[in-house]
């Protein structure tokens, strides 16, 4: 009951808060990384963890499966669009979208360059259909495959992917989070971009030159031309390559533009892909239903041998792997986010937070580091931008402080950190769409890492003039 919790909340000591939250951190970091459980495990034993506690608060089983529900119904929109990706990632498998884009890949892209043209390609699609998710399963499985093929190390190639994914998603006027930050600050998702784009353009040209940097260091570890060529005349052979094969990621980068509903764009672009794969490369349509559902496979379509690196490159998506990994995933990130939310132990938190403040800049931090933590805690990000927006606009008001740097603090502290933090629904889905692990690639994440350090650089002259309390 809100009530009961509300109470519960205002007797919950600081360290008993903090417990679940370190419990958790300790079994995802230790348990997976250390003692190598599956992480499925450790997410199930943290959701766990935190009901014990929440029991001890008052907090009955049917009132947590209840919290558990209510916020998985605000999370569905996500989860089905979860599902949609693993759909759109089998079929432009069978279609041949992915392969078409890896084979000119390997023909037009320097070994050196790649990392760049990862980081520049996943931004300009991510711009356009102001989706992280949709274009790190697109493009960013695309260059993986290309990085796989070159030898560039994953976790560099994957580090590029995410960071033109995250720069797309913030500049992005059909973004989901563009807008409810925009929104929760009551300005205009235009004057929202208009703020972020001192700390996301100067972000992103350090991020482009690194990434250049980082690839030409890299070029001596790159496959040989003679490997590469062998993954060349097996994708010639096994697909019939033609420009159509860019019809399917053009439904869904052009309807994005144009507004149109993500899943809807992701199922007619599956469907598209189908039929291509089945009139274009010969494969049979129910082939590339068993593609959609549960991905695609060489195996399904031819019964020659061919190189494992192939397979590597092309075994991947569906509906039911998705189910199994990254929904799973959120299903498990969300309850233990609710069971927090609903046991009382986010508000001492929040409490200790604004006990901090001091001065303008004090506000903006705070703003900063409450939307992380709301964020990272509840794995929600659109909960966490309406509470902290609705917790700081008046105090940002108050300070006379512009209300598009609050809409910047809560844009940087979701988008920037939430990929970055190994058991947000976010970092979850990346490492499995992408094949790498967060702490492998969140060294090379160079767009999210100096973002949050311009972040807090321009916003401390922004508030500089503003006298302390």
């Amino acid at each position: 009951m809100p009530s009961k919790n509300n109470l519960n909340s205002s007797n919950i000591p600081l360290w008993e808060a903090l417990l679940p939250f370190l419990i958790m951190m300790i079994l995802v970091i230790g348990g997976s990384n250390v003692l190598e459980f599956p992480l499925q495990l450790t997410l199930l034993l943290s959701v766990m963890v935190a009901g014990i506690f929440a029991y001890r608060r008052g907090i009955k089983v049917p009132e947590m499966l209840d919290g558990i529900g209510d916020t998985l119904r605000k999370a569905m929109p996500a989860i089905v669009i979860l599902i949609a990706i693993g759909a759109i990632v089998g079929t432009w498998m069978f279609s041949g979208t992915v392969p078409y884009l890896i084979y000119y890949g390997l023909k037009l892209i320097h070994p050196d360059y790649l990392p760049v043209t990862a980081f520049l390609v996943t931004a300009i699609v991510s711009t356009f259909t102001g989706t992280s998710w949709g274009s790190a399963a697109t493009s960013g499985v695309a260059f993986m495959g290309i990085g796989d093929s070159m030898g560039v190390p994953a976790e560099l190639v994957a580090g590029a992917v995410l960071s033109g994914a995250v720069f797309g998603d913030k500049v992005s006027p059909v973004s989901d989070t563009t807008n409810i930050c925009a929104m929760a600050s009551e300005i205009s998702v235009y004057d929202h971009i208009r703020g972020m784009l001192p700390n996301v353009g100067l972000a992103g040209i350090l991020a482009a030159i690194t990434f250049l940097v980082f690839g030409l260091m890299y070029s001596g570890t790159a496959a040989s031309s003679a490997q590469i060529n062998v993954v060349l005349d097996h994708l010639d052979s096994f697909y019939h390559l033609n420009p159509i094969m860019l019809l399917p990621p053009a439904i869904v980068f052009l309807g994005g533009y144009k507004g149109y509903p993500p899943v809807v764009l992701m199922l007619v672009s599956s469907f598209t892909a189908i039929l291509i794969g089945t009139f274009l490369n010969g494969f049979d349509i129910y082939q590339g239903a068993f593609a959609m559902v549960s991905g695609f496979n060489t195996s399904m379509v031819t019964q020659s041998e061919l190189p494992a690196l192939l397979g590597t490159l092309l075994n991947r998506g569906g509906m039911e792997g998705m189910m199994s990994g990254a929904v799973f995933f959120c299903v498990l990130a969300v309850s233990f986010g609710a069971i927090m939310e609903q046991g009382g132990f986010i508000r001492p938190l929040m409490r200790v937070i604004f006990s901090w403040i001091r001065s303008a800049y004090g506000l903006v931090l705070a703003a900063f580091f409450s939307g992380g933590l709301l964020n990272g805690v509840s794995g929600n990000a659109m909960f966490s931008i309406l509470t902290t927006g609705q917790m700081f606009r008046g105090g940002f008001r108050e300070r006379k402080l512009p209300l598009s740097l609050l809409s910047r603090s809560m844009e940087n502290s979701m988008t920037l950190l939430e990929s970055l933090i190994p058991w947000h629904v976010t970092a979850l889905y990346m490492s499995e769409t992408l094949g790498v692990s967060t702490f492998d690639y969140l060294p090379f994440a160079f767009f999210n890492l100096f973002g949050v350090g311009l972040f807090f650089i321009l916003s401390k002259r922004t508030t500089n003039k503003v006298p302390a309390v």
